[in-house]
């Protein structure tokens, strides 16, 4: 029988006989290769294969967050920072020269809009012309509410809801200097994030291969400064 494509994959991922699948037998087949350790090879050092196999873990743990940070960041500075470079480039560094997202040619992006509406994103280095008018005036109705009743209990004003097909946008002249270096497409490209991820897995790879070796020199090294200290005695 001809082996598909498609029943390859299905034997990589899915079992139905009970057998382990390809990617659980290349598991085992690492793990045990890899990460398991004779213990009874130290003699100075009281470590369980546990710990080292956690120890390895956490390495590889440290090579996933890095690769996941460079992605985000590579997401960022590619989807988010060309919303940020267009506003530069169109000059939209004055209330009054605010642009909207269909203006600026982010009318469908719906990255750029959930960016706009968090204020740890695009909220915090774009500003919005018609939530600022909005802040003011809640703030002169708290001011307002304060003086009335001698403190702020009490009162409540909603949240600004951005509307993006009316709503302005821009960065602050002072700031766009420091949005454009945030932003910036230099060095963000895949290319960069796929040598990232080379370095990360091959560094961990071989800290996680040679751990087993560095701690032995640690237990040798401690076993030589033991007898050179039973002899000065």
């Amino acid at each position: 029988m001809q082996v598909t494509p498609m029943m390859w994959l299905n034997r990589l991922l899915y079992s139905t006989s009970g057998e382990p699948t390809l990617l659980e037998e290349l598991w085992e087949y690492l793990e045990g290769k890899y990460f398991s350790v004779d213990m009874g090879r130290y003699e100075h050092i009281s470590i369980g294969s546990g710990s080292l196999v956690t120890l390895q873990k956490v390495v590889l743990g440290i090579c996933v967050g890095i690769i996941i940070a460079a992605a985000m960041a590579c997401y960022d500075k590619n989807k988010l920072g060309a919303f940020v470079r267009a506003i530069v480039k169109e000059q939209a560094l004055w209330p009054d020269k605010a642009m909207t997202v269909y203006d600026l040619g982010f009318a469908r992006n719906s990255a750029v809009k959930a960016s706009l509406r968090s204020p740890n994103k695009l909220g915090k280095i774009v500003h919005c012309v018609e939530k600022e008018v909005y802040d003011a005036k809640v703030a002169e109705a708290r001011e307002a509410y304060i003086a009335e009743h001698g403190n702020e209990e009490g009162f409540f004003m909603p949240q600004y809801r951005m509307d993006f097909d009316n709503d302005h946008f821009y960065i602050p002249d002072e700031e766009h200097y420091r949005a454009e270096v945030r932003f910036d497409n230099e060095g963000s490209g895949w290319r960069a994030f796929i040598l990232v991820c080379i370095v990360a897995i091959v560094s961990a790879a071989l800290i996680c291969f040679l751990l087993p070796d560095m701690i032995q020199l640690v237990d040798n090294m401690i076993g030589i400064l033991t007898e050179n200290d039973k002899i000065l005695k």
